[in-house]
Parts: C-alpha cells; structure tokens; sequence
C-alpha cells in the first residue's frame, strides 16, 4: 500500500525540459508531465480518455497537451479543450490532473485528493543550487520494494558492513564507531529523528585532510513522510561532545556534510532514488571538484546499497511467508512504519 496525500519527488528540475512530455510511472499510475508555456509543470494521467493512448507520445501547445491519435487536446487541468471536428466537447472528455510543486530544484507530486493537497507539508528539503553546500545531483532505480529503502536509511549501522570500505574507509574504528555510537530516536509529527554521537572517531579517509585523523562525529538525520531522508554530519575536534554534554556543539565544527535523499515507489517491485550530497561551501578547495567528488562517493555508497537490496528482494519473493525478526537497531524503522499505518488508516477512513 501506499500513503497518498503526500507529495512524492518525481525527479530533478533539470530532468524536464520544454516542449517535451515526459512519462513517468510513480505508485503503480502512469503519468505524463510537461512543462506550460510560462515553465510551469503540469502532470496529467498518462492515457487518452478517448482510445486510452498514452498522452507522453503527444505535443506540448503552449499550455495544454494534445494527443496525437486523434488530436483531442487537454489542458493542465485534465479538461479536453479541442476536439477536432467537433464543436462540442462532452463533459466527460477529461483525464485525471495532479497537483505538482517545483521547489528546491526539484520537481514534486500530490498523488492523493487534489483537494487536500497542502503546500506546507512538503519538506524543507535542501536541493543541489543550496549556496550553503557543494552538491551535485544523482539519481539511482533500485529493483527493490520501496520500504526496504527506507528501513536502509533509517537503520545507519549497516555502514559498518555494507559500506567499511567506502564511508568506512576499511577502517575498523571508524566501523565500530557507526555500530556502537549513542542514538537518540525521536518521533516527529511526520517523521522520526535520529541523532548518534561517535566520540574520538576514526575519520573516514575521504574526510581526513578536512578533519584531522580523529575526531567527535554528530550525525542527525529526520527521515519524513513519505520517503525524505535529510542528513547532516559534522566532524568536532576530540572532548566535543564531552564537553557539550546532551546538547549540541556551540563550537565550530571541523568539518560538514550534508545529504538530501527521497525514496518514491515506482512500482511494488522499482523504486527510484534520488541523493545530493557534499561538503559545506566554506569548506576550502575546488567547489566544482569537491561537488564532483562526493557525486563520485555516494554513487558508490548507493550502488552498495542497491547490490544488497536487491538481493534481499529476491529472498523475500523466494518465500514471502518468511518474517523478519527485528532487534534494537530496528527500533527507527519500527517506529517510521507505526506512523506510516497511522497515516494509511485515517487516509483509508476519509
């Protein structure tokens, strides 16, 4: 199942040009997007309500799209506004339209009630144009339900394991720094906090000519409704966070990072994943460079996780009556899932 009345990531500005209908297949609906006259982005269901042809085959008319099986025209709203050889159009020429936001150089859908569609509760997400970090933009589809993506970002100690030898660096101190750190859990109104301290840690090689060889590790993500992951880590010089005590560090930090990620269901089997992903901007160094760099890491960081995902689908669908058994480190996926049922029930309710 799917929460809906959410609004889901469909990919990156960049990723939609002029004049060019884009399909797309997000929670199992096909769906075409194009951008307007003005570069506004419109999102209609991808299917003539005519002989059901898809409209992503059509062209783009200043506002409106026009399929070209047999010219019936629609604007953003989904409305047919010209049908050749007819003067008039019956009321049940349409097609479903979706609300759709461009913010934080990326491009998002309400795939719920249009009526309930609310601006605020999409995300502060920080895109790859934030002046405030060096990122650059990624994408990756995963052949894996979209839930076990989300129980991967959650659950940060399968660092230790799947990634020892890219965020660990093969380090092993810095690897049981990610498995033994101090959690804090947290449930939000939408989501679930996490915050881990790893004091005196072994820095990770990709982080050591910025940070030093040891040092104190804050990292604190929220991971929101319906799939945002939002990641900061800072690096502090050794006795930080003895000296800070529960709260967080006043003093500045040696070294930050930062990563936006959104997980959207493609289908039950596909999952696309978008990440941006780098260093703060007054970090010193080529800004270009560095951008490239971490775009470099975290694609191998995520196609670790993918090669693992994915064969853990495989096993799954091998026997699908075999459960899970959870133990502490599950504790913030369990809890993101009991918000999720939440949501689902009072959606199911409406």
């Amino acid at each position: 199942m799917y929460l809906r009345n959410a609004w889901y990531m469909a990919g990156w500005d960049k990723d939609f040009p002029a004049d060019l209908p884009q399909p797309l297949t997000l929670l199992d609906e096909l769906l075409v997007f194009y951008r307007q006259a003005d570069g506004r982005i419109a999102a209609l269901e991808d299917r003539c309500c005519h002989r059901l042809a898809p409209l992503s085959q059509g062209r783009v008319e200043g506002n409106d799209l026009r399929c070209l099986y047999h010219g019936l025209k629609f604007d953003a709203a989904g409305r047919c506004n010209d049908m050749p050889g007819h003067t008039s159009i019956p009321k049940a020429m349409k097609v479903r339209s979706y609300p759709v936001l461009e913010r934080y150089n990326a491009v998002w859908i309400w795939m719920g009630d249009p009526a309930k569609a609310d601006e605020s509760l999409l995300p502060d997400f920080v895109g790859y144009g934030s002046p405030d970090w060096y990122m650059a933009p990624g994408r990756m589809d995963y052949a894996a339900n979209y839930q076990l993506i989300q129980d991967n970002l959650l659950d940060l100690s399968h660092i230790a394991w799947v990634h020892r030898n890219s965020f660990g660096g093969g380090n092993a101190d810095t690897n049981k720094a990610w498995m033994e750190g101090e959690l804090h859990i947290t449930p939000l109104e939408r989501g679930v906090r996490v915050e881990r301290w790893m004091p005196n840690a072994a820095t990770p090689a990709h982080q050591v000519a910025m940070a030093g060889p040891t040092c104190d590790v804050l990292t604190t993500f929220d991971y929101l409704v319906p799939g945002i992951f939002l990641l900061s880590s800072r690096n502090y010089r050794a006795g930080s966070a003895q000296r800070s005590g529960t709260a967080r560090p006043t003093e500045e930090p040696l070294h930050a990072s930062f990563t936006a990620q959104a997980v959207t269901p493609l289908t039950a089997r596909s999952t696309c994943y978008f990440f941006t992903f780098g260093p703060w901007s007054q970090a010193a160094g080529d800004g270009e460079q560095m951008k490239q760099s971490f775009l470099a890491l975290g694609r191998q960081v995520f196609e670790e996780d993918r090669t693992m995902l994915q064969a853990q689908q495989k096993v799954i669908d091998a026997d699908p009556s075999r459960k899970m058994l959870f133990f502490d480190v599950d504790k913030a996926p369990v809890m993101y899932h009991r918000l999720v049922e939440k949501l689902l029930a009072a959606e199911a309710q409406a």
